[in-house]
């Protein structure tokens, strides 16, 4: 067909032609695979941290229904749940923090990457 319009998905390639241009992407795809890490790790911390305090619960429970135990001599108090969200919330702020200043990092005088 006369004057059809060429599309072509490696057009993002070929604006990327210098090396440092080259090394730019290839530092971007480490820092995105850096934060996918960290998050993983995040999470699956937080799962192991929870099926800990789960299994406390439950044994708090048991022993409070076989009555070895008073109510207020519990593992898992109020103390300990206040707690537990205030530390999860500073993990939280201290994984997105280093996330963004893995994938934005600040640029020098001379606007090289450190």
């Amino acid at each position: 067909m006369a004057g059809a319009l060429e599309i072509s998905l490696n057009a993002e390639e070929k604006t990327f032609a210098s090396a440092d241009d080259q090394v730019a992407l290839g530092d971007l795809a480490i820092r995105t695979s850096f934060a996918n890490n960290i998050i993983w790790l995040f999470a699956a911390v937080n799962v192991i941290v929870l099926i800990g305090i789960g299994s406390i619960f439950y044994a708090d429970c048991q022993q409070i229904s076989a009555r070895q135990i008073a109510p207020n001599q519990r593992i898992i108090s109020s103390h300990v749940v206040m707690t537990l969200i205030g530390a999860t919330t500073v993990q939280l702020g201290t994984v997105v923090l280093t996330i963004a200043q893995a994938i934005f990092p600040r640029r020098t005088k001379d606007q090289s990457v450190r």
